[in-house]
């Protein structure tokens, strides 16, 4: 058994004898809420032995715990992970003098497009943002690359995608059958509630799916009127 604090960490009742078992055992502390700490502990003795899901995780650790400095090599060296190209993105996007990084959105971008083409639907949405903000160079009109980008996330189930979808469907577009869709999925979507935001994106969603459905249910009925009641010449009552 391995000790770490006075608590003994085994592997299936055994010792841990290899990079994959440290990992798990790393994994498994930093998913418990008992026994956090000691997740570097083990990850640490993967890492070097250049376990790649180790050297990523840690990464992870560090840059939610705001160790840009220590994180970034970990991150550059987790080439293929969404996650850790998506955190290097951010980074180049903010600057970060702590890790030598300095503000720079073509290099923010560069790295947001190789987290979204691995399938990180936050690089996507970060994407979206630039693009409607004109900080990246323009072949369309911004909302058009803008909403190519939600629709991305949108399709991978993220809820913030389909909200920002749904709303420059129904502002810039005006096409309100495709905004309630999204409106629709986003409120159910069950990741929705788990979001920062996902308060306000039901509350908002619900709102407009109802103003959606009033308006639609206006339209129909004037286009009832029009077809068995179309609208006469005054001379044609009094002759």
């Amino acid at each position: 058994m391995v000790q770490w604090q006075g608590t003994n960490f085994t592997v299936d009742g055994h010792e841990p004898t290899s990079a994959e078992e440290y990992y798990r055992i790393g994994l498994h502390c930093w998913n418990s809420t008992q026994h956090r700490g000691a997740a570097a502990f083990f990850l640490e003795a993967a890492a070097g032995t250049g376990h790649g899901a180790a050297v990523e995780l840690l990464g992870h650790i560090e840059y939610v715990q705001e160790r840009y400095a220590s994180a970034v090599p970990r991150l550059r060296q987790s080439t293929g992970s969404p996650r850790a190209t998506y955190y290097l993105a951010s980074l180049y996007h903010r600057g970060c003098p702590q890790a030598g990084i300095t503000q720079s959105f073509d290099e923010a971008a560069r790295w947001y497009h190789a987290s979204a083409e691995l399938g990180e639907p936050e690089a996507m949405l970060a994407l979206g943002d630039l693009y409607l903000e004109r900080l990246l160079p323009l072949t369309r009109a911004p909302a058009e690359h803008a909403l190519e980008h939600f629709l991305a996330a949108a399709a991978r189930n993220h809820p913030y995608g389909q909200y920002r979808a749904a709303e420059l469907y129904r502002t810039l577009y005006q096409d309100p059958e495709r905004a309630a869709a999204l409106y629709q999925s986003c409120v159910d979507n069950p990741m929705t509630e788990r979001h920062a935001l996902g308060s306000m994106m039901t509350l908002q969603s619900r709102a407009h799916l109802r103003e959606i459905s009033a308006n639609r249910t206006t339209r129909l009925e004037q286009q009832r009127r029009d077809a068995i009641n179309p609208e006469r010449p005054r001379g044609d009552f009094f002759g």
